[in-house]
């Protein structure tokens, strides 16, 4: 059997779109065809034929997303599935190793990823990075523990209204989360707020309201409605929260807590530092379940760690074991002043630390310690080196990723 991996013309979008929800395990609708067009650049998509089928495909998005203290490139690596009947036979290796020569040439130091199944993505140098916390309270215990007095008003917004005025709130947030990922208008208009019924699951459209406070924007909340019938019950599930500052965000809450007719709120991706649960009268009566979300593969190690800024002035050399990058294989010295800024270059010299392209994503942006990590043996060095990565990766707030790629 001969395969070969080679980028997509035009007339053969739609057979790629076509074997990628094969894989995914759904019937692609026109609304689905439509969505994919709008976002994916097809010269970053890339699939293997056997013959003239495909039995694989990947690709990436050109994104930019915060990092401690900045804001870099990042390849959002994607769409990526093997059919069946070509599984066990290196595919998706392959496709790996010429994703990541073409990083390297395109200049993006991270490459990053919402990983389908938790098992497949480590081995290629990808470490869960982000958690996201999957909330569900029942609507008698959505009170909180002190009454809010918040300033400010509420109201509804037609989906035109909504994307005029929620970028400018979420790009006054975004650029403090490491995690967040720039949004265009594409983005905004195919992504976040186009509303195509396979989005909707048996619940209803949008619904957009908007928190202004002194005559300003300061957050906004997205979310649907899903009544059964014949339970009599209603759930309210919230698919974006974004407040400027606490206040804003409880301002919103108190919104959504004030739905009438209404079960249940769930939520399927609030930051893991959220304040919510400490707001309530009854914080235990919040069910939360934190799982991975984003995932994180640097490239370029000492650009990226050149780019991102620390908490603390300080040194370390790493030893990094990478056999898919090659380039990153060997020890770098990691050197951060007292304003974060710093500088990583490979040397010649001992590592203080060991760790792999995978642990190295996980510490990247902010949201594990080192030591923490140490213990599960995913990074080796002594207590006072750890305790010096520790000091320096660590960042406030922990990193967030509002949405799935």
């Amino acid at each position: 059997m001969s395969v070969q991996i080679r980028p997509i013309s035009a007339d053969q979008v739609e057979s790629f779109q076509r074997s990628m929800a094969l894989a995914f395990g759904i019937d692609p609708t026109s609304e689905h065809l439509q969505r994919f067009n709008n976002v994916f650049e097809r010269d970053r998509l890339r699939a293997i034929f056997d013959r003239d089928q495909i039995v694989a495909t990947f690709g990436a998005l050109s994104l930019r997303m915060t990092v401690p203290g900045n804001v870099v490139p990042v390849a959002g690596t994607s769409v990526v599935t093997v059919l069946p009947t070509h599984r066990r036979q290196g595919l998706l290796r392959e496709m790996m190793k010429g994703h990541m020569a073409e990083l390297r040439k395109t200049g993006e130091p991270l490459a990053a990823l919402w990983a389908s199944e938790s098992s497949i993505y480590g081995r290629f140098g990808y470490g869960p990075a982000v958690e996201r916390a999957v909330t569900r309270l029942e609507k008698s215990y959505a009170r909180f523990e002190t009454p809010a007095d918040i300033r400010g008003t509420m109201r509804l917004l037609e989906r035109d209204e909504a994307q005029q005025i929620f970028p400018a709130v979420y790009d006054r947030v975004s650029p403090r989360r490491p995690g967040m990922i720039a949004r265009t208008q594409n983005w905004w208009t195919h992504r976040v707020l186009g509303d195509p019924e396979f989005m909707r699951r048996g619940a209803t459209a949008h619904r957009r309201a908007l928190y202004v406070r002194d005559g300003r924007p300061e957050g906004y909340v997205i979310y649907r409605s899903r009544t059964d019938w014949d339970q009599g019950a209603t759930e309210v599930r919230v698919i974006e929260l974004v407040g400027t500052d606490p206040e804003a965000e409880k301002a919103l809450w108190q919104y959504v807590f004030g739905i009438d007719l209404v079960a249940t709120i769930t939520h399927w991706n609030q930051p893991p530092d959220d304040p919510l649960r400490w707001w309530l009268e009854q914080p235990r009566r919040l069910d939360r379940k934190i799982e991975d979300a984003l995932w994180v593969r640097p490239i370029d190690v000492g650009r990226a760690l050149s780019e991102r800024r620390y908490a603390a002035a300080g040194s370390l050399r790493l030893r990094i074991h990478d056999t898919l990058c090659p380039w990153n294989d060997g020890v770098w010295k990691l050197e951060a002043d007292a304003k974060g800024q710093a500088v990583c270059r490979q040397a010649e010299a001992d590592a203080e630390i060991a760790l792999s392209p995978a642990t190295l994503g996980m510490l990247y942006l902010g949201g594990h310690r080192a030591s923490a990590l140490a213990k599960s043996g995913l990074v080796t060095g002594s207590p006072e080196a750890l305790a010096r990565a520790d000091a320096l990766f660590t960042w406030d707030p922990l990193p967030w990723c509002p949405e799935i790629f």
